[in-house]
């Protein structure tokens, strides 16, 4: 199993830190326009797929500024379902940090029944960081893009240095398959 000594940490006072923010940003990555992601939702800022409760729609805008603050504030749901989907007592800021991109991403309903979330909660981090790739469709066919993510964000959990996975193999289709 991960070592967890020096940088482990209880779960309950956690916040996403520099490094998952980092994370988050660059596979979310700004638009200022509302734009269909490749799930056909209608999507704005970092990410959102509704803003105070109210769905994007075609014609949306939003500044930079206030994407900044939204994403902030949608965070702190994303964080809640994690903190409280995670039933060990300790988890390492990377772990959190992974954790909490990867429900962003997939949703807290998703999240919570993940089988990715019982093998934390078993303490099978190596089992974990297997599974990352599992979460890497779209519409049944594996997306490149969210291959890159799901990779980058196992890195992150896994406590590698620079995480971000830059190039995913060409083979990528038959490589990466469900376990």
């Amino acid at each position: 199993m991960i070592e967890m000594k020096k940088n482990e940490i209880m779960k309950n006072g956690m916040k996403i830190s520099e490094e998952g923010l980092k994370l988050l940003k660059h596979f979310e990555s700004f638009k200022g326009k509302a734009y269909t992601c490749p799930a056909g939702v209608w999507t704005i800022g970092w990410g959102f797929t509704r803003v105070n409760g109210i769905k994007v729609k075609e014609g949306d805008i939003m500044p930079l500024e206030v994407a900044d603050i939204e994403l902030i504030k949608q965070l702190r749901t994303y964080e809640n379902v994690v903190r409280k989907a995670i039933m060990i007592k300790k988890i390492n800021q990377n772990q959190y940090d992974a954790l909490v991109s990867l429900c962003y991403n997939i949703g807290g309903s998703s999240f919570r029944r993940s089988s990715l979330i019982k093998l934390v909660n078993s303490r099978n981090f190596i089992g974990t960081c297997r599974i990352f790739n599992i979460w890497s469709k779209v519409g049944g066919q594996r997306s490149k893009g969210l291959l890159r993510r799901r990779m980058s964000e196992r890195n992150l959990f896994c406590g590698w240095s620079d995480p971000i996975v830059k190039i995913v193999p060409k083979n990528y289709h038959e490589t990466y398959k469900e376990l």
